[in-house]
């Protein structure tokens, strides 16, 4: 009677386990991976450390691009229901052009307090979660700058969450929030 038992577990333990490989292999999702040399490379969703270099890569894009105010550079980084929030009004952005609406009210922004040498640093993150669909990561960011000769300094931190959208990782949304705002 244990072998049979003993059998019979063994033979559910291998039936489970190929039913869950077989649905693995039928159900894994792709992505692009577009490296620095802009050539694509496919990569299994699963590959988080190609995900994660994906969207660090994008991440580093978009704040640099809000201190060149580069609307090209985030022109085609965001989701078609995109939002971008930040302090500055008209306070959120919607839609395939979230970035770029944002970068450009940032841009304005400088030019009116007369802000120069503007420039973002990313912190180190401590938060960065995955699943095969989405990507929540919370990004600490410096920003400095010069206004009329006085050091310009604010703290805080981008919380982005990514959604695969065509294949690609792409900002479903983005918030700022400052640290003098907690």
């Amino acid at each position: 009677m244990s072998k049979n038992l003993t059998t019979i577990l063994w033979v559910s333990l291998a039936a489970t386990l190929f039913a869950q490989i077989s649905y693995a292999n039928g159900h894994s999702k792709t992505i692009v991976h577009i490296n620095k040399n802009n050539s694509n490379k496919t990569v299994s969703v699963a590959d988080s450390a190609a995900s994660r270099a994906t969207v660090m890569n994008i991440i580093s894009t978009v704040i640099k691009a809000s201190g060149s105010f580069d609307i090209d550079a985030v022109a085609d980084l965001y989701t078609p229901n995109a939002v971008v929030a930040d302090e500055e009004p008209p306070f959120s952005w919607n839609g395939p052009t979230a970035g770029v609406q944002w970068v450009s009210t940032v841009e304005k922004t400088c030019k009116q307090y007369k802000l120069k040498d503007f420039k973002g640093k990313l912190g180190r993150i401590n938060v960065y979660l995955q699943t095969d669909e989405s990507i929540y990561v919370v990004v600490p960011v410096e920003y400095t700058g010069e206004i009329k000769g006085e050091r310009f300094e604010e703290d805080g931190a981008f919380t982005f969450i990514f959604r695969i959208v065509s294949g690609r990782w792409l900002i479903k949304s983005q918030v700022w929030v400052a640290k003098k705002g907690l």
